[in-house]
């Protein structure tokens, strides 16, 4: 453990120099995304963001971590969706192909890693919701739904990764306190990996726009460690209940619940590419992309963090669950009223 923070501040560094080294490669390879339809952005940008998490947690992790033993299962997970979202990065996989590649990367996790949701808490103040036979469905949907709403979070620089760090920190201030020490290591050199690829995809006075973006394969790499990491942390009773890690990801989950919602409600698929998530919506009432992210960083952390408080306070999952609810209600109603917002926003700029 002493060894913990030099430790993180060499994965910091090492994957800082890992991506400029990935970035030339991505270049010569043709692993960039260029502009065109929706995509705004200046250049070609390399795709670079899960290889180098990837392989800068790898090497990392061998010198932060005391033993990976129980994280093989883990690992081989990420390289099935790392090597699916290169491949479809470079050359668009059907959604049947992804679907298959996140699927086979699911059974790997309760399969080999027997890392399953099997308790959800006292959601409704009757006692807890125990999933004796569905535990490994529900786990399966739930990687699923995390490595989309990640994917659908990654639509303005830095927004993704941030939000991802966000769930981090407090997954290992949760795992620390818990006296999951292995857990919080490897957290721990998590996020030092994901912050060093914030740090050259965030828009900053210094870099006007991303220097790198995730990628397929980034997005579904940080929607598998998510999922790992929040099953984790919440098993046992001294840690963070299974409520609390879906309030560190409240942003991510809100936005892809709410955008569901209303596609449905016009009769359009549901996760068909669009720009009206929360990030669109910010920049087109008027603010610069950098300063929406960062709005919807700081909602994200106070969220996380009021969650957090609740549990080391004491406060029953149940109101907690209704609390999210709520938020989710409420967040669904009034993206309805979001036109007329941007039209006065409009009217103001005028």
């Amino acid at each position: 453990m002493a060894d913990l923070l030099p430790g993180c501040l060499v994965a910091l560094v090492g994957t800082l120099a890992l991506l400029r080294l990935l970035a030339r490669v991505a270049a010569r390879v043709g692993l960039v995304d260029t502009p065109g339809r929706r995509k705004r952005h200046k250049g070609a940008i390399p795709l670079i963001g899960g290889p180098a998490i990837f392989v800068g947690l790898v090497l990392a992790s061998l010198f932060t971590v005391d033993t990976l033993y129980p994280y093989r299962a883990l690992f081989a997970g990420l390289a099935v969706l790392l090597i699916a979202g290169l491949l479809d990065d470079m050359n668009d996989l059907t959604p049947r192909q992804k679907f298959a590649a996140q699927l086979v990367a699911g059974l790997i996790m309760v399969a080999w890693g027997h890392t399953t949701v099997v308790n959800l808490g006292d959601l409704f103040g009757l006692g807890h919701v125990s999933l004796p036979s569905w535990e490994v469905p529900f786990t399966l949907i739930a990687l699923l739904g995390l490595i989309n709403a990640i994917n659908m979070a990654d639509g303005a620089d830095g927004l993704a990764a941030g939000l991802s760090l966000v769930a981090f920190f407090f997954l290992a201030l949760g795992a620390l306190l818990a006296g999951k020490l292995v857990s919080f290591q490897l957290l721990s050199t998590v996020i030092a990996v994901v912050a060093a690829f914030w740090l050259v995809n965030m828009r900053f006075p210094w870099q006007p726009h991303a220097r790198a973006f995730l990628g397929d394969s980034g997005s579904m790499v940080l929607g598998m460690l998510l999922t790992w990491f929040s099953i984790e942390v919440a098993r046992g009773g001294y840690s963070p209940a299974p409520i609390s890690a879906v309030w560190f990801l409240a942003v991510p989950l809100l936005d892809m619940g709410v955008i569901i919602g209303r596609r449905l409600g016009r009769g359009q698929s549901p996760f068909r590419a669009g720009r009206d998530h929360l990030h669109h919506v910010l920049i087109a009432a008027g603010l610069a992309p950098g300063t929406a992210v960062l709005l919807i960083h700081a909602i994200a952390l106070a969220l996380a963090a009021v969650a957090f408080l609740a549990w080391r306070a004491g406060v029953p999952d149940f109101v907690m669950f209704y609390g999210f609810l709520i938020l989710l209600l409420g967040s669904y109603l009034a993206s309805w009223g979001w036109r007329y917002v941007l039209r006065g926003s409009r009217r103001r700029l005028r």
